[in-house]
């Protein structure tokens, strides 16, 4: 079995905090963080680790796992 990562979880995390503010306590772009909640572009594992701090979870709790069978792509 493997995992890949499905969609990004990060505007339900963010809760009542804004993009905003959120990009401001990661010290990166408004943009960046926009591109993140539309899968434009993935989180780095450094990134998503300051994110949970900063909300108060888990980094893989960014993406949505899906398993695959490994030596299948879907």
């Amino acid at each position: 079995m493997a995992l890949r990562k499905g969609r990004c979880r990060l505007q339900e995390l963010l809760g009542d905090m804004t993009q905003t503010e959120f990009a401001r306590r990661m010290k990166v772009a408004d943009s960046t963080v926009s591109r993140w909640i539309k899968n434009e572009r993935e989180m780095s594992y450094e990134n998503a680790v300051l994110a949970a701090r900063i909300l108060g979870c888990h980094a893989e709790d960014f993406y949505i796992w899906i398993e695959v069978q490994k030596g299948k792509r879907q």
